[in-house]
């Protein structure tokens, strides 16, 4: 990586723990969605500065979606209705299946990409993303996981105090 992408890949990845912690502790619903929209903006610009220009199309596309339903007047928070042993079994599988998705990525080989000179499909999109951006994805997966993390730890820290 040169260091103009390592520049932009560092920048990009302040903007989106910044959008984060915006998430995390603002108070108001408009303040929280300009926040997540913010985050979309660091993480498209991860993946582009690691090369992967659709899936950056895709995260941005797909947050500033989040961003405008959580901003507007019709988001309610619901309260959870499962148990913590469920809520915990869910985050394993969910950690387990991250690894399964980041060992498939780094195997790399069972994927091939193609020119688009023909109609252009949901198998295409799979295979691009499988083929030239999986790896990347998942690192930033990870990246966001840890801020999500200390995001959430921050929270809680905030609502004991109250």
């Amino acid at each position: 990586m040169d260091s103009l992408h390592a520049i932009g890949f560092y920048a990009s990845s302040g903007v989106s723990v910044i959008g984060g912690l915006g998430v995390a502790l603002l108070a108001g619903r408009g303040r929280r969605g300009a926040a997540l929209a913010v985050s979309g903006i660091g993480l498209a610009g991860i993946y582009v500065s690691l090369g992967a220009g659709f899936a950056a199309l895709v995260a941005l596309v797909c947050y500033l979606g989040c961003a405008a339903l959580v901003a507007g007047p019709r988001y309610r928070a619901i309260e959870a209705t499962v148990g913590a042993a469920w809520r915990q079994l869910g985050a394993v599988a969910a950690g387990v299946l991250l690894a399964l998705l980041a060992f498939a990525a780094f195997r790399g080989s069972f994927a091939q990409a193609k020119a688009f000179t023909e109609t252009f499909g949901a198998s295409d999109v799979g295979q691009l993303l499988f083929a030239r951006d999986a790896f990347a994805t998942e690192a930033v997966a990870i990246l966001v996981l840890v801020s999500l993390v200390g995001g959430t730890a921050l929270w809680r820290a905030r609502e004991r105090s109250r």
